[in-house]
């Protein structure tokens, strides 16, 4: 399945940048610590507008980024020129994770900021990881990472069906005024434990609204011990797992964190 023809995030691209750091940006130097030496290569799955990619980009001696986004994309290269990053130290490029296929390998993968919750099917999940097996050096290792689910499904479900209203979920100042984010739950799936959240980007100067966009997105959502089974029984084996990006314990953090390798 390809949606690639329909960039969901062009109209939320302008704004991305603006919003809080997910995580505080504490995921930037956890994944700089995995880059084991200057000479690795790093594959970004969902790079997005180069958040992660531009920081780690002196880390390594090469970093390609791949995205779905070309106006995430294109806010992306305007990083890596100004900081006079050249594409023969990191390449971006438009392309589907799931349909992935560049003919080389790479010694760290990477999917920040929960792109793999992103994945709406079970083909789609399948293609992510037969991606990675296509990708991974000898030696290699991929990290992914997805939310911890703060309760039960049944209290989850509940919480959701009641968030089906726009609520803010962050101020920022930004240029002559500020940026407002509001999130709903647009969705729930009938029986996965899947959310289609809708997030709102306003932007004000004073009472005024001068800017608006609307990004409908897809998070799937899994439990500590269902997302280490899902790595295992895609032919990897797990090498860490952490409960978020201060090195928490797996199932007591915010985040569900895990590094893993082929096998053997």
């Amino acid at each position: 399945m390809n949606h690639m023809h329909l960039d969901i995030r062009a109209e939320a691209a302008r704004y991305y940048d603006l919003q809080p750091a997910p995580f505080e940006g504490k995921d930037i130097p956890f994944y700089e610590s995995l880059i084991l030496s200057p000479k690795a290569t790093v594959l970004e799955l969902g790079c997005g507008t180069g958040r992660v990619l531009v920081p780690l980009a002196s880390h390594c001696a090469y970093i390609h980024g791949v995205d779905s986004s070309e106006s995430m994309l294109a806010i992306c290269r305007e990083k890596l020129a100004r900081q006079k990053i050249g594409p023969n130290h990191a390449f971006i490029e438009k392309a589907d994770i799931c349909q992935l296929n560049l003919g080389r390998t790479f010694d760290l993968i990477t999917a920040p900021f929960r792109v793999f919750q992103n994945l709406e099917t079970d083909e789609q999940v399948d293609s992510f990881f037969e991606t990675v097996h296509l990708h991974l050096a000898p030696g290699g290792s991929c990290v992914l990472n997805v939310f911890q689910p703060f309760a039960d499904e049944t209290t989850l479900r509940q919480r959701w069906k009641s968030q089906d209203k726009d609520s803010i979920a962050w101020e920022q100042a930004a240029g002559n005024g500020k940026l407002v984010g509001y999130e709903r739950i647009s969705r729930v799936h009938g029986h996965k434990l899947i959310i289609y959240p809708t997030l709102t980007y306003r932007y004000y100067e004073g009472e005024e609204l001068k800017g608006e966009a609307i990004l409908n997105i897809v998070m799937r959502c899994y439990y500590p011990a269902e997302f280490e089974k899902l790595v295992v029984g895609h032919g990897f084996r797990v090498l860490n797992k952490w409960g978020g990006y201060n090195r928490e314990t797996y199932g007591n953090g915010p985040e569900l964190v895990i590094q893993f390798a082929e096998r053997g």
